[in-house]
């Protein structure tokens, strides 16, 4: 199946059913319990936990939509059109704030001439990347200057980072997550502390899931079987605090998310954010 097929998939029929309560007016989950498993067991911090920061760019020109993950030494993601239907899947490389990637056929691999080029430095304080972006056609290679902003602007963009703690688990990537320190990065102090829950410490997801502009904190809290089940602490930039949250728990799966589209997939259910509320959508 090519890239271009797969995305056509998610055309949406024009009937939405089954509406789900708005993310943002769901009630938060009690978060004051920990498991017995979790009390037994002293707390410490847990070193080498991968924060994935998925980000949503759209280019200056209108043209493009570029979705990545960042934060890490590999980025990639994809290059969205928005004037036509496709993209291209993008990786690269992250060295300090710079970043560059390059598009590739995932039926052919790496092998293939890319046919987009990107290089731009990373904004961190406005969540912007400035750079140029070069286009392979098959004649002469084309350079441009382009500025890729978040894809849904805000006024103000919190600078956090997170502190994760916990005990060993030799069963479960070595370490539990029990608690995270949410840290305001321009004054070192921490705004808030997350509990109640116990999650694998691999890696955590830093990514705008209601697509409001702000990111959400996501982790994995696999019960029993069900080794793709999340939870989601949304930020509420009223309170500017992040609330748990019940709508999206209840869905099973890894977050595939469409932000042109305003669309998640998950294992069994596709959403679509209307009007800040999720209904869900046939799928393919």
């Amino acid at each position: 199946m090519t890239f271009k097929s797969y995305l056509s998939c998610f055309i949406l029929p024009a009937l939405l059913v089954n509406t789900v309560p708005s993310t943002q007016a769901a009630t938060p989950v009690k978060t004051t319990l920990t498991t017995n498993s979790a009390m037994k067991k002293p707390v410490k911090l847990i070193t080498g936990v991968t924060t994935y920061a998925e980000r949503d760019w759209r280019s200056d020109d209108g043209k493009f939509l570029l979705t990545i993950y960042s934060g890490i030494w590999n980025p990639h993601g994809t290059l969205f059109y928005l004037n036509k239907d496709g993209g291209v899947s993008v990786e690269g490389f992250q060295k300090g704030l710079n970043i560059t990637l390059k598009s590739y056929d995932p039926e052919i691999g790496l092998e293939a001439p890319p046919e987009y080029a990107i290089d731009g430095t990373l904004n961190l304080r406005n969540n912007t990347l400035v750079g140029t972006i070069i286009h392979y056609p098959e004649g002469e290679a084309t350079i441009k200057k382009t500025t890729f902003s978040p894809a849904i602007p805000i006024k103000t963009c919190p600078q956090f980072v997170f502190k994760y703690y916990g005990f060993n688990n030799d069963r479960w990537y070595g370490s539990t997550i029990t608690q995270v320190d949410v840290i305001n990065k321009d004054t070192n102090k921490v705004v808030q502390k997350l509990t109640g829950f116990e999650a694998a410490a691999h890696s955590t997801r830093y990514v705008d899931m209601n697509y409001d502009g702000y990111f959400d904190l996501v982790l994995n809290v696999a019960e029993g079987d069900h080794s793709d089940k999340y939870i989601y602490w949304l930020y509420d930039p009223q309170s500017k605090k992040f609330v748990r949250n019940k709508t999206l728990e209840a869905v099973l799966g890894y977050a595939t998310r469409y932000p042109h589209k305003q669309l998640a997939r998950f294992n069994d259910d596709t959403l679509k954010r209307v009007e800040d509320q999720w209904k869900r959508v046939p799928c393919c």
